[in-house]
Protein backbone atom coordinates (compact mmCIF):
# COMPACT_ATOMS: atom_id res chain seq x y z
CA UNK A 1 0.00 0.00 0.00
CA UNK A 2 1.25 3.44 -0.69
CA UNK A 3 2.48 5.48 1.91
CA UNK A 4 -0.85 8.02 2.08
CA UNK A 5 -3.21 4.70 2.92
CA UNK A 6 -0.78 3.74 5.65
CA UNK A 7 -1.15 6.82 6.67
CA UNK A 8 -4.76 6.61 6.59
CA UNK A 9 -5.23 3.31 8.33
CA UNK A 10 -2.80 4.21 11.06
CA UNK A 11 -5.37 7.55 11.48
CA UNK A 12 -8.60 5.77 11.51
CA UNK A 13 -6.72 2.96 14.28
CA UNK A 14 -5.58 5.76 16.23
CA UNK A 15 -9.09 7.87 16.24
CA UNK A 16 -10.56 4.34 17.26
CA UNK A 17 -7.81 4.14 20.21
CA UNK A 18 -8.80 7.88 21.02
CA UNK A 19 -12.69 7.61 21.09
CA UNK A 20 -12.52 4.49 23.58
CA UNK A 21 -9.04 5.65 25.99
CA UNK A 22 -8.79 9.36 25.46
CA UNK A 23 -12.20 11.26 24.19
CA UNK A 24 -13.34 11.45 28.24
CA UNK A 25 -10.89 13.46 29.13
CA UNK A 26 -9.60 15.03 25.93
CA UNK A 27 -13.01 15.51 24.02
CA UNK A 28 -14.58 13.96 21.14
CA UNK A 29 -12.52 14.77 18.08
CA UNK A 30 -10.39 16.03 19.77
CA UNK A 31 -12.88 19.31 20.99
CA UNK A 32 -11.64 20.42 24.92
CA UNK A 33 -13.82 19.43 27.66
CA UNK A 34 -11.61 21.63 29.87
CA UNK A 35 -10.83 18.20 31.88
CA UNK A 36 -7.53 17.24 30.01
CA UNK A 37 -5.30 19.36 27.47
CA UNK A 38 -6.38 20.43 24.50
CA UNK A 39 -3.88 17.95 21.83
CA UNK A 40 -4.85 19.68 18.69
CA UNK A 41 -1.93 22.22 20.07
CA UNK A 42 0.71 19.34 20.40
CA UNK A 43 3.00 20.28 17.50
CA UNK A 44 5.11 17.34 15.49
CA UNK A 45 8.67 18.54 17.57
CA UNK A 46 6.03 17.97 21.10
CA UNK A 47 6.60 13.76 19.88
CA UNK A 48 8.89 13.49 23.29
CA UNK A 49 6.43 15.39 25.22
CA UNK A 50 3.15 12.69 24.22
CA UNK A 51 5.87 9.97 24.49
CA UNK A 52 6.60 11.08 28.72
CA UNK A 53 3.23 11.90 29.36
CA UNK A 54 2.05 8.71 28.05
CA UNK A 55 4.57 6.75 30.20
CA UNK A 56 4.40 9.12 33.20
CA UNK A 57 1.42 11.07 33.09
CA UNK A 58 0.89 13.85 34.63
CA UNK A 59 -1.31 16.19 36.47
CA UNK A 60 -4.70 14.66 36.72
CA UNK A 61 -4.06 12.05 33.49
CA UNK A 62 -2.50 8.70 34.76
CA UNK A 63 0.06 6.78 33.34
CA UNK A 64 -0.56 4.52 30.40
CA UNK A 65 3.21 2.94 30.86
CA UNK A 66 2.49 -0.94 29.27
CA UNK A 67 -0.97 -0.08 27.99
CA UNK A 68 -0.71 0.36 24.52
CA UNK A 69 2.14 -1.10 21.73
CA UNK A 70 4.36 0.92 20.26
CA UNK A 71 2.43 0.88 17.44
CA UNK A 72 -0.85 1.65 19.18
CA UNK A 73 1.22 5.05 20.23
CA UNK A 74 1.88 5.72 16.75
CA UNK A 75 -1.57 5.17 15.67
CA UNK A 76 -2.75 7.70 18.38
CA UNK A 77 -0.05 10.10 17.53
CA UNK A 78 -0.80 9.92 13.77
CA UNK A 79 -4.53 10.58 14.82
CA UNK A 80 -3.85 13.75 17.30
CA UNK A 81 -1.66 15.32 14.70
CA UNK A 82 -4.30 14.65 11.80
CA UNK A 83 -6.37 17.01 13.72
CA UNK A 84 -3.31 19.83 14.69
CA UNK A 85 -4.22 23.18 14.80
CA UNK A 86 -1.17 23.58 12.95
Amino acid sequence: PSALAQDREAIAAGNAIYREKCADCHGVGLEPTGAGADLRELRAADRPKFDKTMKEGRNQMPSWDGQFTPQQLEQIWAYIRSRAND
